[in-house]
């Protein structure tokens, strides 16, 4: 089995399968549990939306950027990147590897047009852009044909995929910056405010939802919309954040930071920190 380096894994749709000139491939990004994460370069334009999960990108030359569910972000071709803290989080993703000097083969749009489009997408580098929902649903459906590969694919979904490549392209080009604060969002910036002030004590979500107002699926749905996550997963991730500065700023005992993030037992904390850092709380003392 060949190896491949960290970032470099093969697309599973390849610019073979697209025939678009300027798209190197598509990828699937999904992981329950997370993983490792090193510096690294990719020798194309990295186009990456976040389905589900909270993404922390680490530069070289340049501040952080935080990708959220529904939002996109462009890492130029040789920008130096890693996943905060060496830590690739379990989460969901769809890439997209964009050549910034390829042509428009076999693409709806003038090569020309192509050429423009990528140098528009080329000037909003690492930063965090919202979607909008036509956006959201042309990176889902073609997420969903790269997960299956292309040999499972038929003709007319390779067409489908490459169409829908360039409609990507085109949106994420001339997608605005940035948008008006919507209501579901204010009020979800209100319950991560409650979860934040309680992170340390046993939560019962039902108090949530009653601090809130709303109903227990309406919130929940509002909460996965805004953020990719449910609140219980949300807590937990903030959880472990905490538990990791902790880690590295004290020397206070497992147990008793298992305690100050909200763990009812250095056992449970322990399953959880590994699923999330792919290591155990003392292992990654350790190494931080």
């Amino acid at each position: 089995m060949t190896a491949y380096s960290y970032g470099q894994q093969p697309s599973d749709l390849t610019a073979r399968d697209l025939s678009l000139g300027w798209l190197s491939g598509v990828r699937h990004l999904k992981a329950t549990s997370a993983s490792g994460s090193y510096w690294h370069t990719h020798e194309a334009m990295q186009l990456l939306f976040c389905i589900k999960g909270e993404f922390a990108y680490e530069f070289r030359d340049r501040p952080q950027e935080v990708l959220t569910a529904g939002h996109f972000i462009v890492i130029p071709m040789g920008c130096e990147h890693r996943l905060a803290e060496a830590i690739d989080p379990a989460g969901h993703r769809v890439e997209m590897l964009v050549s910034p000097e390829g042509k428009g083969r076999y693409s709806p749009f003038p090569s020309d047009v192509v050429e423009s489009l990528v140098t528009a997408l080329s000037e909003r580098t690492c930063q965090s852009v919202s979607c909008s929902r036509e956006l959201t649903a042309l990176f889902l459906e073609l997420d969903a044909l790269a997960s299956r590969g292309a040999k499972q694919l038929s003709s007319s979904e390779l067409a489908l995929a490459r169409t829908l490549s360039c409609l990507v392209l085109q949106r994420c080009a001339t997608q605005r910056q940035t948008q008006p604060i919507k209501s579901g969002t204010r009020l979800i910036r209100e319950a991560i405010a409650w979860l934040e002030s309680h992170y340390s004590e046993n939560v019962r979500l039902e108090r949530l939802v009653s601090y809130m107002g709303y109903s227990r699926s309406r919130l929940f749905e509002l909460f996965k919309h805004e953020t990719g996550l449910t609140p219980a997963d949300w807590l937990s991730r903030y959880r472990i954040k905490w538990a990791r500065k902790l880690l590295r700023s004290t020397s206070l005992p497992i147990a008793e930071i298992a305690r100050a993030c909200g763990y009812a037992s250095a056992q449970y904390f322990n399953a959880a920190f590994k699923k999330q850092t792919g290591s155990t709380p003392s292992e990654w003392r350790k190494r931080n």
